[in-house]
């Protein structure tokens, strides 16, 4: 993208800016790339911490127009969870909070279902459909939850804040204690074959979102977030998690590329595996 550029592109990218508080009082979304939204342009990559050059680098694009809202249930939580075998609770009864500095990097998982929602519990969130379903996220053992929606009759494509991040949730094993845990809806194959269940855009954005909010809140709260890794690398029941498409879509496209996270491929905890070949070429420790 250059300045001068025309289209529905620039339209998208107009759109964007605004939602995100950048304002265009002149133009609006026009289609066309002048001054005004150039300059915003330029003022979110430097707000974002991302490269600026006179062509906008792509990830600044990609981090502007992936932006989606996450939907923050942390105050819906409650201490104890009402599934209290999800998470590490100390002598009173109350979740363990984690020393900040002990935090390092963000678990990928699928969940390896679709969630529907109930009449039942629609009607518990006053008839908003979406609402009942990011509340389901409230009894699954991870700290954010990506939906895709479409199962449930809703295409929400929301990230969806669910605990606090300094909490001890049992989401990864003998990893527990260093990560934390993003959870993301859907049923993937490991590798990607011809025909397979492949992520939708939607879930990929959800995704994207909450892995930012995770970074960005982890860090907020001290925590030195720098890694992104996969529930495969600390468990080997769980070798397809999250799949090859979410790794490649999510970590490496989204986590390293953009938000500037590494990865650990050879890394594993307890009986975990390494990340393979297929997933990542670049790096990838043996087959499938």
């Amino acid at each position: 993208m250059r300045y001068g550029d025309r289209g529905a592109q620039v339209v998208e990218v107009q759109r964007a800016l605004m939602a995100a508080g950048y304002a265009l009082p002149r133009y609006g979304a026009d289609g066309v790339l002048g001054d005004e939204t150039w300059g915003a342009l330029e003022r979110f990559a430097h707000a974002a911490r991302l490269a600026w050059t006179p062509e906008v680098p792509p990830p600044v694009v990609e981090a502007l127009v992936t932006q989606r809202e996450v939907v923050d249930l942390r105050s819906e939580q409650t201490n104890p969870p009402v599934e209290k075998d999800k998470w590490k609770i100390d002598a009173k009864g109350k979740v363990v909070v984690r020393a900040p500095a002990s935090v390092s990097g963000v678990m990928l998982h699928q969940t390896a279902v679709f969630y529907g929602v109930s009449s039942q519990q629609q009607a518990a969130s006053g008839g908003d459909r979406h609402l009942a379903l990011h509340r389901r996220g409230l009894n699954v053992a991870c700290h954010a939850i990506a939906f895709d929606g479409q199962r449930a009759g809703v295409v929400c494509g929301h990230g969806v804040a669910t605990a606090p991040v300094a909490w001890y949730c049992y989401q990864a094993n003998t990893a527990n204690a260093e990560s934390l845990g993003l959870e993301i809806e859907g049923a993937y194959p490991g590798t990607v074959t011809p025909g397979c269940v492949m992520p939708s855009q939607t879930v990929i954005d959800a995704a994207r979102a909450a892995l930012r909010y995770l970074v960005e809140e982890g860090r907020r709260e001290g925590m030195p977030i720098r890694y992104v890794w996969a529930h495969r690398q600390s468990s080997a029941s769980r070798r397809g998690d999250p799949g090859e498409a979410l790794w490649k879509a999510v970590a490496l496209e989204y986590g390293v590329k953009v938000l500037g996270l590494e990865t650990q491929p050879a890394r594993t905890w307890g009986d975990g595996r390494p990340i393979p070949v297929e997933w990542q070429p670049d790096g990838g420790v043996g087959r499938y």
